[in-house]
């Protein structure tokens, strides 16, 4: 990388640090969060599909179509 290019990524992290209130690097780190979504098979039509729902049947199904 060069300079300038390493000089500008200081510089706008020190200014994104400044704006959120962070004094420490350590803050702007990714944290990895675990998804709440379960594969279900609808019991009524087959279709797979990704919930958070604790349910056997799609939406459609549950609304009767």
């Amino acid at each position: 990388m060069p300079k300038k290019e390493v000089d500008e990524d200081k510089a706008f992290e020190q200014a994104l640090k400044g704006k959120m209130g962070w004094k420490c690097s350590c803050a702007l780190e990714v944290i990895d969060k675990k998804t709440s979504l379960h594969d279900v098979t609808c019991k009524k039509c087959g279709i797979t599909f990704k919930t958070d729902r604790n349910t056997d049947t799609c939406f459609r199904c549950e609304r009767g179509q």
